[in-house]
């Protein structure tokens, strides 16, 4: 049976070091029916002077001037595609050579839609681990992908029909994978090798950073707010996680999502989390009352 093509987008800005690992591992990928499509989205390190010379017919490099974002550049990057199927790549993460012969070969065989694999994440100091945590259940599909982000963007195979009906969401500046897998799980045939075809490097996940990400996080709930209310149990999961994400600086934030984490799950890890920084917003305001009681 002859090999579908597969498009490959390589989004990115102001990775002139790191791009030509990563695009070597693509190209050195044993699936060798492939085009790449790098889009550089208005770098300013000179990105463009590694692609003065294209010596593999299978790369193309796309530009535009004025940096719009990585979800923007994965989308204009897909419309040009040519390929019957599209794969994403970060511009600072390596492949594995044999990740998509698998994913295609897995693909088939369970006749999906998407297929996401799994992938090593690396700290700084050199630490690793396999993502995602937990298993997949095809059939459980929307309410895992609800309760936590099962398929970064550089493990994503698809056709791309199932890209020309979601598209990545462009308003989203952060969870932009979690929310196309939201949706394209609740659309499609998902299917899931468990198997770290990706090496992909992370910072460190302060709680300056953590604290950062919840309106981030909080737009994404509110977005697929419906889709929650059908899912208690992903919708306690939710919750749980944005009590935590300010739970040391917003102790009153905290305890309202710990609350309703809590009347979902019934779980007493959420019960302690709940009392805890409700006994710590209350605290808190009397200690400010009696400041102004004592300037008074």
């Amino acid at each position: 049976m002859e090999q579908k093509m597969i498009s490959v987008v390589i989004p990115t800005y102001n990775r002139k070091e790191k791009l030509p690992r990563c695009i070597e591992s693509v190209l050195g990928q044993s699936y060798r029916k492939i085009e790449v499509l790098v889009v550089d989205d208005a770098s300013t390190d000179g990105t463009e002077e590694l692609f003065r010379e294209i010596s593999d017919p299978r790369l193309r490099y796309l530009r535009y001037e004025v940096n719009q974002g990585a979800c923007h550049a994965r989308n204009y990057g897909a419309q040009q595609a040519c390929g019957e199927l599209l794969a994403f790549q970060d511009s600072d993460d390596a492949w594995h050579t044999d990740k998509l012969q698998k994913q295609y070969d897995y693909l088939l065989s369970e006749g999906a839609d998407m297929c996401f694999c799994g992938m090593n994440r690396i700290s700084e100091g050199g630490s690793r681990f396999y993502y995602p945590v937990h298993p997949f259940h095809p059939e459980r599909a929307l309410e895992e992908f609800l309760a936590e982000n099962r398929a970064s963007t550089q493990t994503m195979l698809m056709y791309k029909g199932v890209w020309e009906q979601l598209r990545f969401d462009e308003k989203i500046r952060r969870y932009q994978d979690w929310d196309f897998g939201i949706r394209a799980s609740e659309r499609f045939s998902l299917c899931y090798l468990p198997e770290a075809l990706v090496e992909s490097a992370v910072g460190a996940d302060s709680i300056s950073a953590r604290v950062t990400s919840y309106p981030h996080l909080r737009h994404l709930h509110d977005k697929h707010e419906e889709l929650y209310r059908r899912y208690p149990g992903s919708e306690a999961v939710m919750n749980r996680r944005l009590g935590k994400r300010v739970h040391h600086t917003d102790p009153a934030l905290a305890a309202a999502h710990f609350k309703k984490s809590f009347g979902l799950s019934r779980s007493f890890y959420d019960l302690g989390y709940w009392l805890a920084d409700s006994f710590r917003a209350l605290a808190g305001n009397g200690g400010r009352m009696n400041e102004r009681e004592n300037e008074g």
